[in-house]
């Protein structure tokens, strides 16, 4: 139990804790996990120092969890930093920082002791062993072949969780030549001409125990890979200290409210580390966007937050780039955002990608365009039966004038007079109807005084709106972009709602 006196905030509909002074930092190990906002969290995809969160990812697995982020905290306390100091920015840790990167990047230039020499020898010696240079000369290629297939081909050889101990399916085999997937066809091809060929000998398939030994057969030579010995180990060793001990004084902070809390998230003024950018389309700008690895896999999960999402293909031609962003439309109205709609993309360094929308995820985005949706609706419905209805009876008076027109005896002239026949027949049918209509609502009004009539309009425009604003409401107080993020690869650990106040930052629109 924590006896430190916690400050907490309202944010997104819920109580976060603040975190105001170096206090807060050196007791979050105290803090109940259940506060944290978030538990783990990819390294990629996040507009941060990507050099920081390296280095905070000691297991090397492109995560940061809980753990790894108290023991940054505690890095700093051992070098006896003041944890206040995270709240102040300081010029002098920016220019040392750039002296310690100008030295690591120098130490390659230091002739290596003797020591040093000598452990490089006997590693490179060691390197030569059969079992290690188990392709010759070519190992290394080989090596590279194999990893560029090796998560693809590891999940095809993956059993299914529920699969019983005992199966009469066959067991898998992974063709080396053909029903390959083109996507993977050229790195299937050198990994069977790479590495199964000299380990196996010629092969058209293989199956699950094969790749097992191919695999193996690599491992001796990944093993002598990671073991290479550092050259000026010591010096190298100091300055990669340095070096950890100033990036976390400088954006600690920052990762622990885009981590602990959401403090820049529910800012007006900063951007979340997950924010890319900005889009802007349809009178629109837009600030709550994602990068996408997979837009199939994101979409299938971002779509449980209830929000409205656009995934926009983006395109910078001048560098050749091309990525895939999510970006949720948080007020206004969708009517005009399909896919195929161009726009324009602002990322955080400044520079403008062509962005095209390829899939829209629809949700209602705010109360004025639920007060409308039923009246669109039926604007739309109306229209469509008064076109079915027309069209209906404008074909039965087109057979009937043809029927009459083959027993004629003029030929080409006849032929106009069927058109024109057929349209003024049609016209005729509208015509009706709108009377009809008219008198329907005139005898509706009929006896009202003048004052009864536009409380009756607002009282008919109130029963047939009212509905939808209120389970639309509703529906706008349960959007979590926490759904978002936990397809992004973030594990979030509590919902992350936002004000209808909070969603016009999000989406910022022209005034009408």
């Amino acid at each position: 139990m924590s006896t430190h006196e916690w400050k907490w905030m309202r944010a997104g509909r819920m109580r976060q804790v603040k975190l105001t002074c170096g206090d807060d930092i050196a007791r979050l190990a105290e803090l109940d996990r259940k506060y944290w906002l978030a538990i783990s969290m990819p390294t990629t995809g996040v507009r941060f120092d990507l050099r920081l969160l390296e280095l905070m990812d000691t297991d090397g697995d492109k995560r940061i969890r809980t753990p790894e982020v108290l023991a940054a905290i505690e890095f700093l306390k051992a070098k006896g930093v003041s944890l206040d100091d995270l709240f102040t920015k300081s010029e002098a840790d920016e220019r040392r920082l750039a002296d310690v990167l100008a030295r690591q990047a120098d130490l390659a230039k230091v002739e290596p002791s003797g020591a040093d020499k000598k452990a490089l020898a006997d590693w490179e010696a060691a390197g030569q062993a059969p079992a290690v240079a188990v392709c010759g000369a070519a190992t290394a290629e080989a090596n590279a072949a194999l990893a560029a297939v090796e998560p693809v081909v590891d999940a095809f050889f993956q059993p299914p969780e529920d699969m019983p101990l005992v199966t009469e399916e066959p067991d898998r085999t992974l063709p080396l030549a053909s029903h390959l997937n083109p996507k993977h066809l050229e790195a299937i091809l050198a990994f069977a001409e790479k590495c199964v060929t000299p380990v196996l000998g010629e092969k058209t398939e293989l199956s699950r125990l094969e790749y097992k030994k191919v695999k193996a057969a690599f491992a001796p030579y990944r093993a002598w890979v990671a073991a290479k010995p550092v050259m000026n180990a010591g010096v190298k060793g100091e300055l990669d200290d340095e070096e950890r001990l100033l990036r976390y004084k400088m954006g600690l902070r920052e990762f622990l409210e885009n981590y602990v809390n959401m403090a820049r998230l529910y800012s007006e003024t900063d951007l979340a580390i997950f924010q890319t950018g900005t889009l802007r389309i349809d009178a629109k700008e837009m600030n709550l966007c994602f990068h996408v690895d997979s837009e199939a896999a994101h979409a299938a999960l971002a779509e449980k937050s209830k929000c409205c999402l656009l995934y926009l293909k983006l395109a910078r031609p001048s560098e050749g780039a091309t990525r895939s962003i999510c970006a949720v439309v948080t007020a206004g109205t969708v009517g005009q955002l399909y896919v195929g709609r161009n726009g324009v993309f602002y990322d955080r360094d400044g520079k403008d990608w062509e962005a095209v929308v390829t899939k829209v995820v629809e949700s209602q985005v705010s109360l004025a365009e639920a007060f409308w949706s039923p009246w669109k609706k039926l604007g739309e419905g109306i229209a469509a039966s008064v076109k079915k209805f027309l069209g209906d009876r404008q074909a039965a008076a087109q057979k009937n004038v043809e029927t009459a027109a083959q027993t004629a005896a003029a030929g080409q002239a006849q032929n106009g007079g069927v058109a024109m026949a057929s349209s003024v027949a049609a016209i005729g049918i509208g015509v009706g109807m709108m009377g009809t209509a008219v008198a329907a609502i005139a005898a509706s009004v009929q006896g009202m005084t003048w004052w009864q009539v536009p409380i009756a309009i607002a009282a008919v425009i109130l029963v047939v709106s009212l509905p939808s604003v209120i389970l639309t409401w509703f529906k706008l107080r349960q959007r979590d972009i926490g759904a978002i993020l936990n397809a992004s690869g973030w594990a979030i650990n509590r919902p992350m709602r936002f004000s209808i106040k909070r969603a016009r930052g999000f989406t910022r629109c022209a005034r009408r």
